[in-house]
């Protein structure tokens, strides 16, 4: 497995998707100052320091690009299996189609724990270039343990949509559509119960990030049911990659209707 993993790593250094997804992550902590340089007084927060500048650049990433870039870089790990045409290469040496799924998996949930590290430096020379107070080792610890802590919890959220795509060639980009909706709608989802069941609102309650700013209310979710919810995630994840065999069209050749062998004719006097 741990073969795997390194492979993987190894080959994201030729993926120009990586640069996609450090600009995506990028994103977030921009969007943050943006918002409260261009938006109304009714609606900015009065006190915008590096504090409210972490949780912003959070529920950013966690409702909006995390979803996306997770599974868009996932899904694409994946997917060139199929498009290079490696896949049957692979399977020809002793590692199942379901291990390799899972070391795939794998390394990008230790990818998505980087990206997290990658958004919390980008916030910090953010903060420090706009000219942001506030900054001390309690609001620095919290928002590394709370960065951290989300891209692993939201890439758990997202990591059936990346199994279930990885069933077959050439559909991961619908569910990158599924992903950027599955986490844009956790804004409207204001019931406490709800908002502790549903996947990508779970990370943030098992992290007790303060999601009143965002969605209107003070009440905090249910850890429990949080809790149950990722665990639940991760067992989906688990049955689907089992159950997923490699597509049969990557082993059956091209059937040519030319031969590749020339056949001389004879001469004529003969």
């Amino acid at each position: 497995m741990l073969g795997i993993i390194k492979t993987e790593f190894l080959k994201l250094k030729r993926f120009h998707v990586l640069l996609i997804g450090l600009i995506g992550m990028t994103l977030p902590a921009i969007l943050s100052v943006f918002t409260q340089a261009v938006a109304t007084p009714e609606v900015t927060t009065q006190n915008f320091d590096f504090f409210a500048l972490f949780n912003s650049t959070i529920w950013n990433s966690a409702t909006i690009f995390m979803p996306v870039i997770f599974t868009l870089i996932g899904g694409y790990l994946i997917s060139r299996e199929y498009t290079d045409n490696t896949l049957k290469n692979i399977l020809t040496v002793p590692v199942s189609f379901q291990r390799l799924l899972f070391g795939k998996l794998l390394a990008m949930g230790i990818l998505s724990v980087l990206f997290g590290f990658y958004s919390y430096t980008i916030t910090l020379i953010v903060g420090v270039l706009s000219g942001i107070s506030g900054l001390s080792a309690v609001v620095l610890c919290t928002g590394l343990l709370q960065m951290l802590g989300i891209s692993a919890f939201t890439y758990i959220a997202v990591l059936p949509i990346i199994a279930f795509t990885s069933r077959k060639p050439g559909i991961f980009m619908g569910g990158v559509i599924v992903s950027f909706l599955f986490g844009y709608s956790a804004m409207f989802i204001k019931d406490v119960t709800m908002r502790s069941l549903y996947p990508i609102l779970s990370g943030l309650t098992v992290m007790r990030f303060d999601t009143g700013t965002f969605m209107n209310t003070s009440e905090h979710g249910n850890l429990t049911l949080s809790m149950l919810s990722i665990t639940v995630m991760l067992l989906l994840t688990i049955t689907i990659v089992r159950l997923t065999n490699p597509p049969q069209a990557v082993f059956k050749r091209k059937k040519h209707k030319k031969t590749d062998i020339l056949i001389r004719k004879r001469p004529k006097g003969r």
